[in-house]
């Protein structure tokens, strides 16, 4: 027995509804959802950030300061280091106080950064280290997108403010130290060390008795000297740094 063609018309009037309704929901989900690409603020679904073309710029900037190069470090400079020494003839009249007071080996050490990407507005923190005393020498701000073009911009001005209060300087410790810092919030740790670089956790990692913990999940550090960098962010970047020798015990 045939369906009715009522039934077979009502039949197909719900299945167009139905893919209406589909439709509206899909268009919706478009308009009001974002895709995963641009949620800006999930690390996790961003590309991660390209800093090949601004790794050098801490050595370039260290070149054009020790020549004497006015118009190619102010080219270097973000535009808020610019607005503080005013022009050129102020940048000038800075040179010496902005050049390395060592002429030692030293590497520049990428010890901290913030990024939520690729082409995100992103910070680099690079200290310079002499290779064989570990002494820090100078740090820099490497602001860049971090989108694989050479426009990593320099802030110089990097105060050496934090005081880290435990471990005391040429202090032996074990191979994951906890940390005392002069700070309000726990800074970020990293370790240097000869041709070896470690960074602690990142987060509320103080503990009760005022000590931070930042190497419980990381290294642990190698036997030997080691220099302990502190850096901390609080619209402006400062930095401590503290020289040890790391025990072999496990």
């Amino acid at each position: 027995m045939g369906v009715p063609v009522a039934v077979r018309g009502a039949k197909r009037w719900a299945l167009v509804w139905a893919g209406l309704v589909l439709g509206a929901a899909v268009v919706l989900g478009v308009v009001v959802t974002k895709p995963w690409w641009a949620h800006s603020d999930h690390v996790c679904c961003a590309l991660p950030p390209d800093t090949s073309a601004i790794e050098d710029v801490p050595e370039r900037w260290q070149a054009a300061v020790a020549d004497g190069d006015v118009p190619a470090a102010w080219g270097m400079l973000t535009p808020e280091a610019q607005r503080r020494y005013g022009s050129q003839h102020g940048l000038e009249a800075a040179l010496d106080g902005l050049r390395p007071s060592s002429r030692a080996a030293a590497t520049w050490w990428l010890t901290n950064s913030y990024t939520q990407g690729r082409g995100t507005p992103s910070r680099f923190f690079y200290l310079l280290v002499e290779d064989e005393s570990l002494r820090p020498v100078r740090a820099v701000v490497v602001h860049s997108r971090a989108d694989g073009t050479p426009d990593g911009r320099i802030d110089p001005d990097v105060p050496a403010t934090v005081r880290i209060q435990e471990p005391a300087s040429r202090a032996v410790v074990g191979p994951r130290p906890r940390m005392r810092s002069a700070t309000g919030v726990p800074p970020s740790y990293t370790v240097v060390q000869s041709e070896n670089i470690v960074r602690g956790a990142v987060g509320s990692i103080r503990e009760a008795d005022g000590r931070d913990a930042p190497f419980s999940h990381a290294g642990p550090l190698r036997p030997g000297p080691a220099l302990i960098v502190a850096v901390r962010y609080d619209g402006r970047y400062a930095y401590g740094a503290v020289r040890v020798t790391v025990r072999g015990d496990a």
